[in-house]
């Protein structure tokens, strides 16, 4: 049991980065609309390990996907922002999911805003400036596109893997 668990787990995280290397290589639409922001399409891993696998194997999972997409991306402030983006937007999703009042793509919306806010307050850290969360509603606008992106992967992808969780764990 514990084998099948790990291959899956690590399924998900080279899926994940696959994603994450994917994305970096499109054109971004809302960039030209919303400076810095990016569809996050490697989310959609998160979001459907969460529902499949639960909070304590996402959290490795978004652990190893982030340390490894950094190395990637080059100096270390990706990192910074990428952990606390991704981890805020973890704490926000699950968060959403015990409420049990949000669809999956709903869930997902309010991932991405976790995501934002929490880039937005390492950004305001390192300039030690916190007027940058004046940014916060153009990022919250593009979290609603990129929440629904998301959620709507996410919604088919957990339907296709749903025989994973019933025929594994």
């Amino acid at each position: 049991m514990k084998t099948k668990k790990l291959a899956h787990m690590s399924l998900m995280v080279g899926y994940s980065l696959i994603l994450y290397i994917i994305e970096s290589y499109m054109p971004n639409p809302l960039i030209a609309i919303f400076p810095g922001a990016k569809l996050g399409i490697a989310n959609i891993v998160t979001l459907t390990s969460l529902v499949l696998f639960g909070l304590k194997d996402t959290f490795i999972i978004l652990s190893v996907r982030v340390l490894m997409s950094s190395i990637f991306a080059g100096p270390i402030s990706y990192l910074l922002f990428s952990v606390a983006g991704s981890y805020l937007s973890l704490i926000f999703m699950y968060l959403a999911l015990k409420i049990n009042k949000f669809s999956l793509v709903g869930v997902s919306v309010v991932g991405a805003i976790g995501h934002n806010i929490g880039q937005l307050a390492v950004a305001a850290i390192i300039i030690k400036n916190g007027m940058i969360f004046g940014y916060l509603p153009y990022m919250l606008f593009a979290s609603i596109i990129t929440g629904l992106f998301v959620g709507i992967a996410s919604k088919f992808l957990i339907g296709t893997l749903s025989c994973i969780k019933k025929n594994v764990y």
